[in-house]
C-alpha cells in the first residue's frame, strides 16, 4: 500500500490520522514510506484499544510494552521515527528514552524510580540532556540485568549484585563504556540513599575503572591526511562540521548541539555550549563562518523550522547527535582514503596539536580547548618532540664513549 490515504486506523489514534500524514510529509518523507509509518501506529492503536489506553494517558512505557506484545513476525515492524513523531505531538514536554526499544521495558515500578531518577538529575544535579541520557542509559542496563534476578525494586541493589553485574558484562565492554557505567551506578546509588529508599549508600563502594585516557599520547592527524580530508568532495553540511572540529577544535556533543541563534554574525562569535553547562564566546574564523552561511543558505536548511545547526541529510530531517557527527567524520576519513579509525575527537587533538606545531603554547592550546584545569592540557606536552628533545639529558657514559671514537 503507497497511498496513506488509503491506511485505515482504528482505536484512540484515528482521530490522529490526518495530522500525522500531514506531519510526515512535512518531514520530507515520501508516501509510500508516509504510508508504512501509518500502518505501523494503525498497529499502536489498536494495542491502546485493547488495552484500554487513551491518548491523555500514552507514556514511553507504554511504547515499550507494546514492543513487547508486538509480533516480531509482522511486516510492520516497530520503528522509532513515527512513534517519536506522535509522542512529540501528543506529550511535547516528554523527552524519548530507550524505554522506546524493544526489549528494555521495565516493570512499572522500576520505570517509576528511573523516572524520578531522571528529574533529579535534570533539576537538582543540572546536567546535560546528553548525560542524563547516558545515565539513565546505563543504569537501565542495570535494572534490566537486576529486575531479572532480584525482582523490580531497584532500591535493594547490593554491592555484590553490582559486583556480579560487572562480572557477567566485562567482557562485553570497553575500558570507557565500563567506566561510564559505574559513574553512572555511582550517582545512583547515592541519590537512592539520599531520598531514603536505602539505607546504605553504595557509591563509595563501586570501584572506579583506571582512567587510561592520560596514558596514551593524543592521536592528531598528520598535516597530509588532514590535508587529504579537507580536499574530498563533500556537502556543505559536512565541510562546515569538519572545519568546526579542525579549526576550533569543538567536541562532538558541542557541535549537534549549536543552534543558529548561537551566532553574532556581527560580532563574528560563536556561543559554545561546553562539559557541564559551561558556555563561553569563542571567535569564529572566516573560513569557517564562510562554510556555515554556505550550508544554512541551502534550500532544505533554509526553509527548515528546527533551531539547531546541523539536520540529518534524509528524511525526516531532524537534528543531528553526537554520535552522527562523529559518524561524519569516519564516514569522510575513509572516503580520504585514511588508514585507521578516524572520531570527532581525534580532529580535536589534531586542533590542539596544530596551535603547539605553530609555536603556540601549551596555556594557547587549553584556552583554544576550553580545559578548566591546565592538567588536562599538559597531555600535549608529549606531543612536542622538540622541545622534549631539548630537556632530555645524555645517556650516561655516552658523551665520553662519543669523544673516544672521535
Amino acid at each position: 500500500m503507497s497511498n496513506p490515504s488509503n491506511v485505515v486506523v482504528v482505536g484512540p489514534l484515528a482521530v490522529l490520522k490526518e495530522q500525522l500524514e500531514d506531519e510526515f510529509l512535512h518531514l520530507g518523507y515520501a508516501p509510500s514510506t508516509v504510508a508504512r509509518q501509518l500502518q505501523l501506529l494503525a498497529h499502536v492503536s489498536s494495542w491502546m484499544q485493547g488495552r484500554g489506553v487513551e491518548i491523555s494517558h500514552l507514556s514511553w512505557v507504554d511504547i515499550g510494552m507494546f514492543c513487547s506484545d508486538h509480533d516480531l513476525a509482522c511486516v510492520h515492524r516497530y520503528a522509532p521515527p513515527p512513534v517519536m513523531v506522535l509522542m512529540r505531538m501528543i506529550q511535547p514536554e516528554l523527552a524519548p528514552t530507550r524505554a522506546a526499544l524493544p526489549g528494555t521495558v521495565l516493570p512499572l515500578e522500576s520505570e517509576e524510580l528511573l523516572a524520578s531518577f531522571g528529574v533529579y538529575l535534570r533539576d537538582e544535579r543540572a546536567l546535560m540532556t546528553s548525560t542524563r541520557v547516558l545515565y539513565l542509559y546505563q543504569v537501565r542496563l542495570f535494572a534490566l540485568w537486576f529486575v531479572g534476578r532480584f525482582g523490580p525494586d531497584l532500591s535493594r541493589m547490593t554491592i555484590t549484585a553490582v559486583d556480579e553485574f560487572f562480572a557477567a558484562r566485562g567482557t562485553l565492554w570497553s575500558t570507557s563504556a565500563a567506566r561510564s557505567s559505574v559513574i553512572a551506578l555511582r550517582a545512583f546509588a547515592r541519590w537512592l540513599f539520599l531520598i531514603g529508599r536505602s539505607t546504605t549508600n553504595l557509591s563509595a563502594a563501586i570501584l572506579t575503572v583506571k582512567d587510561t585516557s592520560q596514558d596514551a599520547l593524543p592521536k592528531a592527524l598528520a598535516s597530509a591526511d588532514l590535508a587529504k580530508l579537507l580536499a574530498i568532495t563533500m556537502s556543505a553540511r559536512d565541510r562546515a562540521i569538519l572545519l568546526l572540529l579542525t579549526r576550533l577544535g569543538l567536541r562532538a556533543h558541542e557541535v549537534s548541539g549549536l543552534r543558529i541563534h548561537d551566532f553574532d554574525w556581527r560580532a563574528g562569535t560563536v556561543l559554545i555550549h561546553g562539559k557541564g553547562n559551561d558556555s563561553q564566546l569563542m571567535p569564529v574564523p572566516v573560513e569557517v563562518g564562510q562554510a556555515i552561511a554556505d550550508y544554512l543558505s541551502e534550500s532544505l536548511r533554509a526553509h527548515s523550522s528546527h533551531g539547531e545547526v546541523f539536520l540529518g541529510a534524509y528524511a525526516p530531517h531532524l537534528p543531528l547527535g553526537r554520535c552522527a557527527v562523529t559518524m561524519v567524520v569516519t564516514y569522510l576519513a575513509r572516503r580520504a582514503g585514511i588508514a585507521g579509525r578516524v572520531g570527532s575527537h581525534r580532529l580535536r587533538h589534531t586542533a590542539a596539536t596544530a596551535v603547539l606545531t605553530g609555536g603556540g603554547t601549551l596555556a594557547e592550546a587549553g584556552q583554544l580547548l576550553r580545559h578548566r584545569s591546565a592538567q588536562s592540557t599538559m597531555i600535549y606536552a608529549r606531543t612536542d618532540l622538540e622541545t622534549l628533545a631539548q630537556l632530555a639529558r645524555p645517556w650516561p657514559g655516552r658523551a665520553g664513549q662519543d669523544s673516544a671514537h672521535e
